[in-house]
C-alpha cells in the first residue's frame, strides 16, 4: 500500500484489531477430518456442542472444526482455505511436514528457507479435504 493509503487508514481508524483469534473449518466428512488432525496434533483440547465443535489450541489461537451442516455452504468442504502453523525451531518445519504426510496429507512444497514477510523456513501440505496448511518458522539472523 502507498503511504497515502496507510496514512488515510490510520486517520480513519474506528477500531483496533489485536489478534486473529481462531480459524474455523467446516467438513463434509467431519469424523474423517477429526481423525486426520488428531493423528498429527493429538487429541483435541476442546469438544463442545454435543461433540460438534472440536478444537486444538495453537499458540494464542485455535483451529476449530465443525460439521458442514453449520457452514455457509452446507454439504461441502472448505474451499480455497489456507492457514499457517508456526513452530518453535526451523527443523520442526521438516518434522511437522513429515507428520502431516504420514497422516495422509498431499505433498506440497517440501521444507526450504525463503523470505516471505521475513526470513523463514517454509513448507506446505494439503489436507485430504483440500485445505492448504503452511508450516513456518522464522529464521533469526545475527
Amino acid at each position: 500500500m502507498s503511504n497515502d493509503v496507510n496514512q488515510k487508514n490510520s486517520q480513519e481508524q474506528r477500531f483496533r484489531i489485536v489478534d486473529l483469534n481462531y480459524v474455523s473449518l467446516y467438513y463434509e466428512d467431519f469424523h474423517a477430518a477429526i481423525a486426520f488432525y488428531t493423528k498429527v496434533l493429538g487429541d483435541p483440547e476442546t469438544v463442545d456442542g454435543g461433540g460438534e465443535i472440536i478444537g486444538w489450541r495453537m499458540g494464542a489461537t485455535w483451529l476449530t472444526l465443525f460439521p458442514t451442516k453449520e457452514a455457509t455452504h452446507p454439504g461441502s468442504n472448505p474451499r480455497n482455505a489456507e492457514f499457517a502453523i508456526q513452530v518453535a525451531a526451523p527443523d520442526e518445519v521438516d518434522a511437522l511436514y513429515q507428520a502431516f504426510i504420514d497422516a495422509g496429507a498431499k505433498k506440497g512444497w517440501e521444507p526450504f528457507d525463503t523470505e516471505m514477510y521475513k526470513k523463514m523456513r517454509f513448507s506446505y501440505v494439503d489436507d485430504p479435504f483440500g485445505v492448504r496448511i503452511d508450516i513456518i518458522c522464522p529464521i533469526e539472523t545475527p
